[in-house]
């Protein structure tokens, strides 16, 4: 609530960062969210499913009891604690328990076909199935039962307080409301029983299994004044004359600010200013940041600031907040005038606590790049056809001619991406034979050029084609989701992302755009050093590494992904290459022994680190890094800068550098040194000034006091 120098009414585009935590967390935690009690018990739910022994659902009873709220909070422990209830209820007050139709839909969905779904997702949730990484459908299925049994949960009420923050919205009979990302509806319908007959709620969602939900609980039960409306992400999906005195968005704005493109939010936030009167109301529920000492929410989460700072360029101004619990929020705005000609305020590495925030644009961008095609613009599209029947039909002129319509199209769009790599293979095939020689003289050139280029281009043919959906006409949906086709035979999609990641990162023309060399340069790393390569992917900077450390030194090549690895490995191997050593590492853990790196180096990384790592799996991960390094050794990130809007952005993930300095200066972390030699990318060099146990970090790191790094 409002109160006098609150700096979220009275200096909405300041935050002030006061700890290591992240402003900003999405993504799954997947086994870091599983524990021992909620295997345990879940495993005795299906028992009873199986078997009918009511036994064990008294004990999965008991152990919910000491687990709720201590792990998961926020989780699926309340809703299956509510069903273990609900299955040992007497038949007569069952009826009673379901006659809330909602309530009703939500068992109905789960018991149906002997409790079919509900024990998939006991399942596959806790690993007792495992889904095969080629499984789309299953893993959407997951998703959805997931999203159902946490959103529906009928005790919901149980951790979130909802009758009380629904006092606060502060919604009368008759109001129009618009319900953004409605899931399974748990608030459109609410919202419903509240506006009455003379009212009108939008139920707007994009996941089709959701929207089957909401569909078929209206007609069952005859609801009247809630229209199911689909949003495609251009918007929010309602039509242009469609006017609401109140839009509603409940967890998933941390999405819209850390998944979406510029583009993508604007056209979001701009419906959502369309669709409301002048003066109307923006509800917004999301999940807090939480301090050490108090019990985290279990999933993403984004602050209070970085929210409001972003909807005060948006022509919202924060009129109310409040919150029943430390784990969930709700902010109220009011759509106002959109603030003209605001002067920007400077950043400094040297005050990275502080920072001003000077425009819509997200401070970070965390968006993981698909296989699908529908990135590519129709420019991006017309380059690879023209390459692809070029190589197909062995034609030196249209590979030429597409060799500079991409030269032409890469400063403009998808930095980082492919379309310099598409160039390289474009030259290689037009080089003479000495030409073609000299670009295979580097052993990682050759055996990214055998891999792709190998049998008369056999895989980039198949990559072209895939890559750029050309079984399809341009003007058709290219959504690709499952598997694709090729010469008459499925192509997993999870195969063609490993392709992706061999393809954009080993790209021999990655100085193009990059500067590679000169950046090399600055990370001044010395014959016989130990360096760590942390997510090294294919090996394209562990390779150089390896000749800059010489015989006498190593470099420890990490990556979780051994999918990925197998490439550097393969390398490795082949090229009888002795300094290299590689080790599959886990999210908290890189595997470094005590001491053993003069450098640790990460390269488009850290803002995932950042963005998709909970606290505490954070703070391991840069634990055992702290390990790893010498003291006084050097950490050295690379990664990719948030661009203002009249600078091409890198094609993928981005963060502002301040962030990562500011969090890092809690871990006892010093900048020494910041390059930037695109605009698209950074390169920050900290040494390490103290090593502090994770102890300390997660029982104190709210008191310790950052290190300021030197003027510059």
């Amino acid at each position: 609530m409002y109160t006098e120098g609150n700096p979220l009414y009275e200096n909405p585009t300041k935050i002030t960062i006061e700890a290591k935590d992240s402003l900003v967390h999405v993504g799954s935690l997947d086994s870091f969210d599983i524990t021992k009690g909620g295997i345990k018990a879940g495993k005795l739910l299906l028992s009873y499913l199986d078997n009918g022994d009511k036994k064990s659902l008294h004990k999965a009873i008991e152990i919910y009891e000491k687990i709720i709220p201590d792990e998961n909070f926020g989780g699926e422990y309340t809703a299956l604690e509510w069903l273990c209830k609900l299955l040992l209820t007497p038949e007569k007050e069952r009826e009673e328990l379901l006659s809330q139709p909602l309530v009703r839909s939500f068992y109905n969905v789960l018991s149906k076909d002997n409790f079919a779904d509900l024990k998939q997702y006991i399942q596959l949730k806790y690993h007792i199935v495992e889904i095969d990484k080629n499984d789309i459908e299953t893993k959407k299925k997951l998703r959805f039962l997931e999203d159902f049994i946490l959103f529906n949960n009928p005790d919901r009420e149980r951790w979130e307080k909802t009758r009380e923050n629904m006092e606060k919205f502060n919604i009368r009979p008759g109001e129009r409301i618009a319900d953004v990302g409605s899931g399974p509806g748990y608030f459109s319908f609410k919202f419903g029983d509240i506006v009455g007959e003379e009212g009108k709620v939008y139920a707007i969602e994009t996941n089709p299994m959701h929207l089957d939900f909401l569909r078929r609980h209206i007609e069952e039960n005859g609801i009247k004044n809630v229209d199911v409306v689909v949003s495609q992400f251009e918007g929010i999906g309602l039509d242009k004359d469609v006017r609401v005195d109140t839009v509603f968005i409940c967890s998933l704005y941390h999405n819209v600010y850390a998944a979406f493109t510029d583009f993508e939010r604007e056209q979001f936030v701009g419906s959502i200013r369309n669709a409301l009167v002048d003066g109307g109301k923006l509800i917004i529920v999301d999940n807090d940041l939480v301090d050490s000492e108090e019990l985290p929410y279990h999933g993403p989460y984004i602050s209070k600031a970085l929210l409001t700072s972003q909807l005060y360029y948006y022509g919202f101004k924060l009129k109310d907040d409040y919150q029943f619990t430390p784990q969930r929020y709700v902010l109220i705005y009011e759509k106002t005038d959109i603030p003209e000609n605001t002067k920007p305020i400077p950043n400094s590495i040297n005050d990275p606590c502080n920072i001003h925030v000077n425009a819509a644009g997200s401070l970070i961008r965390y968006r993981i790049i698909g296989t699908s095609t529908a990135g590519y613009t129709i420019r991006g599209k017309a380059c690879g056809k023209v390459m692809y029947e070029g190589f197909i039909n062995n034609d030196p002129a249209l590979i030429q001619k597409a060799h500079d319509m991409f030269a032409a199209l890469w400063p403009q769009e998808r930095i980082g991406d492919d379309y310099t790599a598409f160039m390289w293979f474009c030259e290689h095939y037009l080089a003479d034979e000495a030409g073609k020689q000299a670009m295979l003289s580097d052993l990682r050139d050759r055996a990214y050029f055998d891999f792709f280029g190998g049998n008369d281009y056999e895989r980039l043919k198949k990559y072209l084609y895939i890559k750029f959906y050309l079984e399809h006409q341009e003007d058709e949906d290219a959504n690709i989701e499952t598997s694709f086709e090729y010469d008459g035979k499925d192509f997993p999609i999870a195969t063609l992302n490993e392709w992706n990641e061999y393809f954009v990162f080993n790209n021999p023309n990655r100085c193009l755009w990059e500067k590679t060399d000169q950046m090399l340069k600055l990370f001044d790393i010395r014959e016989g050093e130990s360096i760590a390569d942390l997510g090294c992917g294919g090996g394209y900077f562990t390779y150089e590494f390896s000749k800059l450390v010489g015989d006498s030194g190593k470099v420890f090549a990490t990556e979780i992904n051994k999918d990925a690895m197998k490439y550097l490995d393969a390398f490795r191997e082949n090229c009888h290459i002795k300094n290299i050593h590689t080790i599959v590492t886990k999210m908290d853990d890189c595997k470094l022994k005590e001491d053993s790196c003069d450098k640790v180096f990460m390269c488009s990384m850290y803002h995932a680190v950042y963005i998709t790592d909970i606290e505490f799996v954070k703070d391991d991960f840069i634990a055992s890094i702290q390990k790893g390094l010498k003291q006084g050794g050097k950490l050295i990130i690379v990664d990719n800068d948030v661009t203002d809007r009249d600078t091409p952005a890198y094609y993928g993930p981005g963060i502002m550098p301040e962030l990562i300095i500011s969090q890092l200066s809690f871990y006892g972390f010093k900048l020494i040194k910041k390059e930037q030699l695109i605009p698209q990318r950074f390169v920050l060099i900290f040494e390490l000034e103290e090593k502090i146990k994770v102890g300390e970090r997660k029982n104190g790191d709210k008191k310790r006091k950052h290190q300021q790094p030197p003027q510059q």
